[in-house]
């Protein structure tokens, strides 16, 4: 059997983001997906700026809009406009940036493998076996990168452990037939715990509905009421549901050779409802962690949780801040038509820069709003 120096299961932003540094370090890399690509895969498909710094390589050929503001909606005549000199993000679709990434992730010299699903995870002193059905792969070390319904993470910790918690979003393709707005929308008053949402991709629009609260239960129906209510007559394809992987900021530390990213690690972002970002960059932490253990250095998992510390506390004031925001709606608008908070918002979803400075001014701005001294 092969000894790969690393294999990585699922080939999504994470899984690409982890083989191909490793690759591009001149390592054995392999990876593992279930999937034929290209493959249809539900998320709104929105690279933040941050997001395209973090990236090994341009998205321009895959890239369908790119977005200079946002429009937040409260309710009905409640709408503040953020905008920003340069593009917020850049809009794709995932099937086609999942197929890109993975190309582009190939040509730099990682193998690619289809597989179906993994029956057990071994590991010892010297690496890690993955077995299915009828197949073995063994390698020094195994990133889990295999989304929000991980086979890799329920054969380490069980199939719901008490650390990882899921969001849901709903979404569709829809073409209005007075044409597709330019702006990002996010719309607060279409969900508890979550918000709901456009997206321009050039030729149609990307709408749905995200919640992040356990409790706040979407479906089909409620996504084509919304979108009736906003657009009128629609047409409306591929309504499809997404879970998001929460809890990398209480996960317990990395152990053994076996490390998880992105969906599968916990590393979405529960205020936003990011979660490439967070794939992309545990993936590198991952990459980087692996690559300094086989060149003798310390243990790859430690290595990761200390690489990965400065997103887990973001992820963490996130988390805070996703339960004050949605509990507080009202105040929270109000926020984001403060010039200064305003600009500091949209730096923060877009660059990701100073996101406990911004809890810290919001949580004053709450409290002098609130009559404090």
């Amino acid at each position: 059997m092969e000894r790969w120096g690393a294999i990585v299961v699922g080939a999504g932003p994470a899984g690409c983001a982890a083989a191909y540094d490793l690759a591009a370090a001149g390592r054995s890399v392999l990876l593992l997906d279930r999937a034929e690509f290209p493959r249809h895969k539900a998320c709104a498909g929105g690279l933040t700026r941050k997001t395209l710094r973090a990236l090994r390589y341009p998205v321009d050929a895959v890239t369908r809009a790119t977005p200079c503001a946002i429009h937040v909606e409260r309710e009905a005549g409640q709408l503040t406009r953020l905008e920003s000199r340069n593009p917020v993000c850049a809009m794709t679709v995932r099937q086609e940036l999942d197929e890109y990434c993975l190309r582009q992730t190939q040509a730099r010299g990682a193998q690619f493998a289809r597989i179906g699903t993994i029956v057990a995870i071994e590991q010892d002193a010297n690496g890690v076996t993955v077995r299915t059905e009828g197949q073995s792969f063994a390698g020094r070390f195994l990133v889990g990168a295999d989304g929000v319904h991980s086979r890799v993470r329920q054969l380490l910790y069980g199939p719901e452990p008490a650390w990882f918690r899921r969001g849901f979003a709903l979404e569709a393709q829809v073409r209005p037939e007075r044409g597709c707005a330019s702006d990002l929308a996010f719309a607060f008053d279409a969900v508890r715990g979550g918000y709901g949402w456009v997206f321009p991709k050039r030729d149609h629009l990307n709408a749905g509905l995200y919640t992040q609260s356990a409790t706040e239960k979407l479906d089909r129906g409620r996504l084509l009421r919304w979108i009736e209510e906003r657009f009128g007559e629609a047409a409306i394809e591929g309504v499809t549901g997404q879970y998001l992987g929460f809890g990398a900021d209480g996960a317990p530390a990395a152990e053994g050779r076996v490390l998880l990213v992105g969906d599968a690690g916990g590393f979405a972002d529960p205020l936003t409802g990011e979660g490439i970002y967070g794939a992309i960059a545990s993936g590198q932490a991952a990459a980087q962690a692996i690559g300094e253990a086989l060149r003798g250095g310390d243990a790859a998992h430690r290595s990761f949780v200390a690489l990965t510390a400065p997103l887990r506390e973001d992820l963490r004031v996130a988390a805070s801040g996703a339960r004050w925001f949605y509990g507080n709606l009202d105040l929270s608008f109000r926020i984001l038509t403060v010039p200064l908070l305003r600009r500091a918002m949209i730096g923060a979803f877009a660059d990701g820069t100073k996101i406990a400075g911004l809890a810290r001014a919001v949580r004053q701005f709450a409290h002098i709003s609130s009559g404090g001294a």
